[in-house]
């Protein structure tokens, strides 16, 4: 049996229960072979781990191994959530490089990760203007059969309007597309005087300035879109 092998049956045999890693018990056994030979017995191994142990005791040691894996395994579930997080927010998740990797070929990917990250964010950019533009067109064309005041009351209320998805919209232009429509009524009832404005003042009607009456309606729509 050779020297390594039986070092290692007499530190299990002298830390059971103690849980060295794999490196950790190479290494402990390297120490213990100084001074030894294939010829030598258990009682001079002991004795050889026995002041091991005494100078750094093996339960220390495998506290420590222990501590390290516990870091090593969260640091591996952190990049694992941080990768799929990346991937549902539809991002290209960092690329795992390999411990020698040199300087140069990070920097190079580095520059590359950026390069990809600001044409994301452009694309997503233009897509949302175009997002935007498209909803714009259809307020616009569901507006055309108001007056040019009206219509352009609402696109200005819309272009102060951030919608969180699609449902949002559709609720906002659902509820505007009612109130326009009420809207043309009263405009057609009151022969084409508009009901959007109203005169400032009392009866004796001294003022001659408007001001713009919004719909409570109005507001409820427009708080849901926000």
């Amino acid at each position: 049996m050779s020297l390594k092998i039986k070092i290692v049956a007499r530190l299990k045999a002298k830390a059971a229960g103690v849980n060295l890693s794999k490196e950790r018990i190479d290494a402990i056994v390297l120490r213990a072979e100084k001074g030894l030979t294939d010829e030598s017995d258990d009682t001079a191994i002991d004795a050889n781990l026995d002041l091991i142990n005494e100078l750094t005791p093996f339960k220390d040691i495998a506290a420590l191994d222990d501590h390290d894996r516990a870091k090593a395994k969260k640091l591996a579930e952190d990049k694992e959530a941080a990768r799929l997080k990346a991937l549902e927010e539809g991002k290209t998740p960092e690329p795992e490089l390999p411990v020698d990797t040199p300087e140069w070929m990070k920097a190079f990917i580095a520059t590359q990760a950026a390069s990809n990250k600001a044409l994301q964010e452009q694309i997503a950019a233009i897509k949302g203007e175009k997002v935007t533009n498209t909803r714009r067109e259809q307020i616009a064309k569901l507006l055309e059969n108001t007056t040019d005041a009206y219509k352009a009351d609402k696109l200005a209320d819309f272009d102060l309007l951030g919608f969180k998805d699609d449902e949002s919209f559709e609720t906002y232009k659902t509820s505007l597309e009612a109130r326009s429509k009420d809207f043309v009524k009263s405009e057609e009832a009151d022969n084409g005087i508009g009901g959007a404005f109203k005169p400032m003042g009392g009866a004796g009607g001294g003022n001659s300035g408007t001001t713009k009456v919004i719909a409570e309606a109005d507001l409820d729509a427009i708080m849901n879109a926000i």
